[in-house]
């Protein structure tokens, strides 16, 4: 079963959610900056591991302190999850907390 509810606590590559998770249905992807002092540079992407290739909703954004960004499905965030899809994965500079809340 997917997980919803991310911490990210160092620069690795987080996955969001695995091929085959099969949660397509995604209303909107909230990350918060939870660092005490620091702003948070995040990266949410979609990977095609039969093309090795990741397709960014978000690159590089900032985050302040503390501060919210909220993708929804405006920006692009449905997507096939199935096994034959995507899986979508983050990375970020300092802690972040990143949840997913399905339709």
């Amino acid at each position: 079963m997917a997980t919803l509810l991310h911490n990210i606590t160092n620069t690795t590559t987080k996955e969001l959610l695995a091929l085959g998770d099969n949660v397509s249905a995604i209303k909107s992807i909230v990350v918060v900056n939870v660092d005490s002092s620091n702003a948070s540079f995040v990266d949410i992407y979609l990977f095609d591991k039969s093309n090795n290739a990741s397709y960014y909703l978000t690159k590089g954004t900032k985050i302040h302190k503390g501060a919210t960004l909220v993708l929804n499905a405006n920006d692009g965030v449905v997507f096939d999850n199935s096994i034959n899809g995507y899986s979508l994965r983050a990375q970020a500079s300092v802690s972040v907390d990143v949840i997913i809340t399905r339709w």
